[in-house]
């Protein structure tokens, strides 16, 4: 009994670091203060290229509905990110964000030198929109916050932070985000 206690200790070892996340999970307010901008809009292209050092990345074009913080200077707005599929060559950053041809989303970005935005948080920064069928509400859900609401009669408990997030909540809780003055010295 002793030795499979002893290599099952052993075993629990070798996986719990597994376990352990690198990535720090942003709050909704942490996405809100560290962006330059907060945009809703469609996915309606993307396009993978190559950079002068090989690299390959994606270029997204956005079709921006709403602003919701910071200003964009072209519609459709350009977001990029590393990785994608250019010709036999795939390329791809582990936890890294991924956009598809005609979602409807909520992107928090910085802006980088050229104008375009990154996704913050890797994938943390992208709300899937969807409306519910059944009440035409409609939602927004990232990798860690917001849930599909329950089904009636359904049991269970979820993470406060895996509650449905409908799309007007989200647009409130960034928009009375105040950031703190930093005192001048």
């Amino acid at each position: 009994m002793k030795i499979c206690a002893f290599f099952s200790g052993i075993a629990l070892s070798a996986f719990l670091p597994l376990l352990a996340s690198p990535v720090t999970i942003l709050s909704i307010d942490q996405l809100t203060a560290k962006s330059d901008c907060v945009i809703h809009g469609t996915v309606i292209g993307k396009s993978v290229q190559k950079d002068s050092e090989e690299r390959i990345y994606t270029q997204v074009r956005l079709h921006v509905q709403d602003v919701w913080k910071g200003e964009v200077k072209s519609n459709p707005f350009v977001i990029v990110h590393g990785g994608g599929i250019l010709g036999s060559r795939r390329d791809g950053v582990s936890g890294g964000v991924r956009y598809k041809l005609g979602e409807e989303v909520v992107v928090f970005l910085a802006i980088n030198s050229r104008g375009e935005g990154v996704t913050l948080g890797m994938r943390q920064g992208k709300f899937l929109v969807w409306r519910e069928e059944s009440t035409k509400q409609r939602y927004a859900q990232s990798l860690y916050h917001g849930g599909r609401p329950a089904k009636e009669n359904a049991a269970g408990y979820r993470f406060p932070a895996r509650l449905p997030l409908t799309l007007e909540t989200l647009k409130r809780r960034v928009s009375q985000h105040k950031i703190a003055a930093v005192p001048q010295s």
